[in-house]
């Protein structure tokens, strides 16, 4: 299989120029794995997927601000204001910390994670009303986040450790093409069975997930848009929107204020940082 950019030298050269070594040796490992005949699906699934976090690393650390709607099944809406902190590469893997600036009921209100590349994450629920942070257990991190469609568990970073893959196809996607691949869930404790992300082939960012419960029906679909590059290499949705379909629910994501590069470190996320933030 061929990438798109592939049947033009030139265009190839200059995207290489524009995206960097580091990304062009990922899209070059990424494609010699898809060319070869012998390679299994699974080993082609798990390439996309290393290739596509290879090709966001590097940016340190980073600040956002989040509008978050959730809609219900009746049509009625509410919102929420948060701000998410994200540190690059802590030891074996990312932190990042999702602060609530509003409703008043949820201000201070904090979900910190650590996540491990070889062992199960780490998520404290900072409760500033009882001033303590709770460490979430393994089998609740299935459950709705914060009233959301997001589960505890869609709030990690994409480790691929988490899951088995298994590489499906290149498949129309919008007005481009994708790489559909499927990965399991390898913690027992996950509310899914499988899921199907799409893969834009030309940068590698995540369109679409499709989520199927532990009986394997649909369950969820997750879309992102209103994409903006950052500092020419890193992409980033300004819209997200995860829509349940067995209870009718939704919610939106409205991301804004991105900032890279903000000197933070690994003492912003610790369990004792929470305690700092009001």
């Amino acid at each position: 299989m061929r990438c798109a950019w592939s049947a033009s030298p030139l265009l190839f050269t200059l995207f290489l120029l524009l995206i960097g070594p580091g990304t062009a040796a990922a899209r070059e490992q990424l494609e010699a794995v898809l060319a070869d005949p012998a390679a299994s699906a699974e080993a082609r699934g798990l390439a996309v997927a290393e290739a596509a976090r290879r090709v966001d690393a590097g940016y340190g650390d980073e600040l956002v601000a989040v509008r978050m709607v959730l809609h219900d099944a009746r049509g009625s809406s509410s919102e929420r204001a948060i701000r998410i902190a994200t540190l690059e590469g802590v030891e074996e893997g990312d932190r990042s910390l999702i602060l609530f600036d509003a409703p008043r009921d949820q201000r201070g209100t904090a979900l910190l994670t650590w996540n491990h590349a070889q062992r199960e994450d780490d998520q404290w629920l900072y409760l500033p009303s009882l001033r303590r942070a709770k460490k979430i257990a393994a089998r609740n991190r299935s459950g709705p986040f914060a009233g959301s469609e997001f589960a505890f568990e869609d709030l990690t970073a994409e480790e691929t450790s988490n899951y088995r893959w298994r590489f499906v196809g290149e498949v129309s996607c919008g007005e481009g093409r994708c790489y559909e691949v499927e990965r399991f869930p390898v913690e027992s404790w996950s509310g899914y069975s499988r899921q199907q992300v799409f893969y834009d082939t030309a940068t590698l960012r995540i369109e679409r997930i499709e989520y199927f419960d532990r009986r394997g029906d649909a369950l969820k679909t997750f879309v992102a848009g209103d994409w903006s590059l950052h500092d020419d290499r890193h992409w980033r949705a300004g819209y997200m929107d995860m829509r349940n379909h067995q209870t009718g629910r939704r919610t939106e994501l409205l991301w804004s204020d991105h900032s890279f590069g903000n000197g933070l470190g690994a003492d912003d996320f610790s369990t004792a940082a929470l305690q700092r933030l009001n």
